[in-house]
């Protein structure tokens, strides 16, 4: 897919001050490893960062294999981890600590993540500021001390009003996909977790005359419980980040009613998956007694495609990303610790 990446461009060109030594700099990163990253970190190189100094660690359900080959290609340390079955969190968080042993406090160190584990994985470590790039994540921050400044491209106005209706859309368009591939008529929709992405799917799915219910985050478990055995819907999508249900939960709604359960965040983590995995692959459909895990309990937006969006549709929110590391290398980072705003010039540079 041809693509010449003009906001990026037009991004790099804005911040690079070829006086700038980046020679000590050390880049520890948790991305999808995708075509469109891969462009950042291209750019990145150019900018003045060396190679040697990049850490890239993929996710083992996201990321592109010929993608990751293209970065170590580069000479940046790509680091694809296999799949296992057991849960994402804790294969996840083992992969973060694995990076921890890499990182001297002897350098400028820059974390950019998705998710927050690694920022969590190396706060200890001398970390000169960080960039988070999810919701989840930026929950998963919000509760811990940190010494360091954490861009929350997560929260920046950009990312919550033009990325999630482009988000909604393709996990609608992924999901439509699933219910004429396993020829569900008619179906019941319930979208638990009604935040940025919960309201433009619930939105899309009523413009679209499906039977729709949405619960949000503050709902308990057992008006959940409660709604999903008196209304049985037949797909039931999460969006929010969080552990929604456990395998009593599943085994105490008692019915033969399918329940197709469908991700729609940056983990397994909504639906008991791991428990019931044999020998699937990861991006297979797991099956235990009357209910459905698509994708293994991924989210449906990662099939391990080079491209899972367009590079239009991306490229605003890889422009936040690499926008808040050339901000914080070219211009200084700001005096206050945890988690603090884009910069609005970033996000005016980005919107012109």
């Amino acid at each position: 897919m041809e693509y010449s990446y003009p906001l990026l461009r037009k991004i790099l060109e804005h911040y690079k001050n070829d006086k700038i030594d980046l020679s000590e700099y050390f880049l520890y990163s948790c991305q999808h490893l995708l075509a469109p990253q891969s462009e950042m970190y291209k750019m990145f190189i150019e900018f003045g960062f060396r190679p040697e100094n990049m850490v890239a660690l993929g996710k083992a359900y996201s990321s592109n294999n010929e993608v990751v080959e293209e970065l170590k290609g580069l000479g940046i340390k790509a680091i694809q981890p296999q799949f296992t079955g057991r849960a994402f969190d804790v294969e996840h968080t083992n992969n973060c600590q694995l990076i921890f042993e890499q990182v001297s406090d002897k350098n400028k160190n820059i974390v950019l993540d998705d998710g927050g584990y690694l920022i969590e994985a190396l706060k200890k470590k001398s970390i000169y500021f960080a960039v988070e790039q999810t919701s989840s994540g930026f929950r998963k921050l919000e509760g811990l001390k940190l010494n360091f400044p954490v861009f929350n491209v997560a929260r920046s106005k950009t990312k919550l009003t033009q990325e999630s209706p482009i988000i909604g859309r393709i996990i609608f368009e992924r999901v439509k996909k699933y219910i004429n591939d396993n020829k569900l008529v008619k179906p019941k929709v319930t979208i638990i977790g009604l935040g940025p992405i919960g309201n433009s799917l619930l939105q899309i799915f009523s413009e679209e005359s499906f039977s729709i219910t949405g619960f949000d985050l503050e709902t308990n478990k057992e008006a959940l419980l409660a709604s999903l055995k008196s209304e049985k819907p037949d797909i039931v999508i999460g969006a929010t980040g969080t552990v929604l249900l456990s395998v009593l939960d599943l085994d105490s709604l008692k019915c033969e009613h399918g329940y197709h359960f469908i991700s729609a965040s940056s983990s397994d983590r909504e639906f008991p998956v791991s428990a019931f995995r044999k020998d699937e692959g990861v991006h297979d459909d797991v099956r235990y007694k009357n209910f459905y895990f698509v994708n293994n309990g991924f989210p449906i937006t990662f099939k391990g495609n080079k491209y899972e969006a367009t590079p239009v549709e991306i490229e605003k929110t890889i422009a936040l990303l690499m926008g808040s590391i050339l901000t914080g290398t070219s211009k200084g980072i700001p005096n206050q610790m945890g988690i603090v705003d884009v910069p609005q010039e970033l996000e005016a540079l980005i919107n012109q």
